[in-house]
């Protein structure tokens, strides 16, 4: 940490020091420290940006992380994390006595819900999609990739930046199976890219989704980069877009609780998927 590190020092001034550090030693991925300066630029240094470190309390901590958990559980989480692995380093320097952090309000985590969906709620979920895009909305038509992006999941079992990181060339309809070989990373500073898996795999592709691919592969435009999913400029979608999207769908369906997660887990109670599934390193 940086000797300039006091009691004296504000919050605002700790987190330009302390992200400068971590991408200085190069330990962490750099969306990573992407996150840990997002969370902290937008959940606690609008509270605690102006404060010297030294004032830092327990009881301020629990009432930022208890504001912020009214809203979202998972944003309390995180502030609390990043905001105690920050202001750790500053008592590793002699700056703190103590991390404030430490013995502040327990995260309560909800319990995860491992169903899976039934019929009736993965045709709720595809009737609220369709819903939802024939809304009139503002927002780039890439939007309405998001009914086959699902669909693709729902088949192949892949991540949504394994999704979006397709190219035409990595999918063969006539054998029905894809290469699911890069995923997508979005980093400031260098912006959104396609990064190779270190153990890419085949995946069967049911012919539902096969389908929605055949018909995307005759009425979409041939584009650079080959991506499946491009957005209108050309350029490869990123995950949190997706991510953002299906939470407006959700909110609609009366199914809060289900995640690309969900979608996941029916493709891997597919019997044609679990039987094709491979690995191609063997």
């Amino acid at each position: 940490m940086n000797s300039t590190i006091t009691p004296q020092t504000t919050v605002v001034d700790l987190v330009g020091f302390w992200l400068k550090q971590l991408r200085g030693e190069q330990r962490l991925d750099r969306t990573t420290i992407d996150e840990y300066e997002r969370v902290l630029k937008k959940l606690v240094v609008p509270s605690f940006g102006t404060t010297i470190i030294s004032d830092l309390t327990t009881s301020l901590v629990d009432g930022l992380l208890v504001e912020l958990g009214a809203a979202s559980l998972n944003r309390q989480r995180k502030a609390k994390v990043v905001l105690g692995a920050m202001l750790e380093t500053a008592v590793e320097v002699g700056a703190l006595g103590v991390n404030p952090v430490r013995g502040s309000v327990s995260i309560k985590r909800p319990t995860p819900d491992h169903r899976s969906l039934t019929v009736a709620e993965l045709e709720t979920v595809r009737a609220a999609v369709r819903a939802w895009l024939n809304k009139d909305r503002s927002g780039p038509k890439s939007s309405d990739d998001i009914a086959d992006i699902i669909e693709v999941m729902l088949a192949t079992g892949a991540r949504i930046g394994e999704v979006l990181a397709l190219r035409w060339g990595d999918i063969n309809l006539g054998a029905r199976v894809i290469d699911v070989n890069a995923t997508i990373k979005t980093e400031s500073g260098i912006g959104t890219y396609r990064k190779a898996l270190a153990r890419p795999r085949l995946v069967a592709l049911p012919e539902r989704a096969a389908l929605i691919l055949q018909g995307r592969g005759r009425t979409s435009p041939e584009n650079f980069l080959d991506a499946v999913f491009p957005t209108r400029n050309v350029t490869w979608q990123q995950v949190n877009n997706v991510e953002r999207r299906w939470r407006q769908i959700r909110r609609e369906t009366g199914l809060e609780w289900v995640t690309p997660e969900h979608f996941r887990r029916v493709a891997e109670g597919n019997p044609l998927h679990e039987r094709q599934l491979a690995s191609q390193d063997g």
